[in-house]
């Protein structure tokens, strides 16, 4: 049986941006990810105390960035 390899990619993601897809994308070529999941954060520790956009609409603009990117998911897990 065959393994894929999946790379899981965190962040705040407010907003995202292409240097994070740049990275990503970086990352998945140096492993050979066949599938980029983007896994935004719900309140992420580092910026406690800091406004952040609804986790809602980080989810949409994760979802819009990856949408012609056919290995790209993005996941709800931590939200």
């Amino acid at each position: 049986m065959s393994e894929s390899r999946v790379l899981l990619f965190g962040g705040t993601f407010d907003p995202i941006h292409n240097g994070h897809l740049t990275v990503v994308r970086q990352a998945a070529a140096a492993i050979c990810a066949e599938q980029v999941v983007l896994i935004p954060a719900r309140r992420p520790p580092h910026k406690a105390g800091r406004r952040i956009t609804s986790a809602r609409h980080r989810l949409k603009m994760c979802e819009l960035a990856v949408e012609e990117l056919p290995t790209f998911l993005v996941s709800a897990c931590e939200l």
